[in-house]
């Protein structure tokens, strides 16, 4: 009768249901969590090497401090999964002595009894008292159904006890799958709002990414239009030094014309004529030179500008 007290009366199957349920729910947050956590890290990566190359610093300040809130989201998943696997709180200790020692006590009423038909066998065995038969029928049927009714009183109150311990576990199973529920839709919240925040990082990194290329695509527009602008130089200074060599040559043909001219000192008409073809020729490289020379100082201009 005793060996009763000594069972855990607590062990439930509802509770284990319950907490493999839940379990499996926080086995499930835990994955997302980590899919989540993999997902920042990776965005952390990117936004690192975006940095790199970033000619918008404030954009990337931005990321930064919506990775470190993801982090901060991601640490408080893992404390309140950490929470979720610590066993539920035990019953009181006092009310669980309070039920064992009423317990007791009907079962220490029952064996005093058995105590008591034991010790009238033996007083009757001792004295060799032969009571007469119907006397001992009558008294064996009162102590039995003292027997049954201390039995059913024991029954009764091990019911009582059962749907008190029902009842209190029923209690706290209660509010422990209460706080547990409450917990779990607080992480489906919070993974939720962390996915959330997950994609709108994603569209910024997209969206920065686009940015550096078109800015990376103007770059490059530029640098082709620098090239092209300094081979437009390059010939234009060539176009130059060929009209310098070529007023050169003219300015000696002059020269050995005027010579010629003084030597012979004969000034005819074909000499003025040929000398005026010759002054107008070499106005006309002159301004022919002169114009070349403002091309390439409006293509420097562009070139300083760009």
């Amino acid at each position: 009768m005793a060996t009763d007290l000594k069972s855990n009366p607590y062990d439930s199957a509802l509770l284990e249901n319950a907490n493999k349920q839940l379990l499996g729910n926080q086995t499930f947050l835990f994955s997302e969590n980590q899919k989540l956590q993999e997902d920042v890290h990776r965005l952390s990566v990117q936004l690192e090497q975006l940095r790199k190359t970033t000619v918008n610093p404030e954009l990337f300040e931005t990321l930064q401090r919506e990775k470190e809130n993801l982090e901060v989201l991601n640490d408080t998943l893992k404390e309140k999964i950490k929470h979720l696997k610590s066993p539920p709180a035990p019953l009181d200790e006092v009310e669980i002595q309070k039920e064992r020692k009423e317990h007791y006590k009907l079962f220490k009423y029952v064996d005093e009894i058995e105590h008591l038909l034991k010790n009238i066998g033996k007083s009757s065995d001792r004295l060799n008292v032969k009571a007469p038969e119907e006397n001992i029928t009558d008294t064996i049927g009162i102590l039995t159904r003292k027997l049954d009714q201390e039995q059913r009183r024991r029954e009764d109150a091990n019911e009582v006890l059962r749907k008190l311990r029902d009842d209190d576990e029923k209690y706290v199973l209660r509010d422990k799958i209460t706080d547990m529920k409450q917990l779990v839709t607080d992480l489906e919240v919070e993974n939720t709002k962390l996915k959330f925040e997950c994609e709108q990082l994603t569209e910024d990194v997209d969206q920065y990414k686009k940015q550096v290329f078109e800015l990376s695509e103007d770059a490059k527009t530029a640098m082709r239009r620098s090239r092209e602008l300094e081979d437009e130089k390059d010939r234009l200074k060539q176009i130059i030094s060929n009209l310098e060599n070529d007023n050169l040559q003219l300015k000696k043909e002059m020269i050995v014309e005027l010579n010629e001219a003084n030597r012979a000192k004969r000034v005819s008409i074909d000499t003025e004529l040929a000398l005026q073809h010759i002054s107008e020729a070499y106005e006309s490289k002159r301004q022919e030179v002169m114009q070349v020379r403002e091309q390439l100082e409006d293509a420097e201009k562009n070139y300083k500008k760009f």
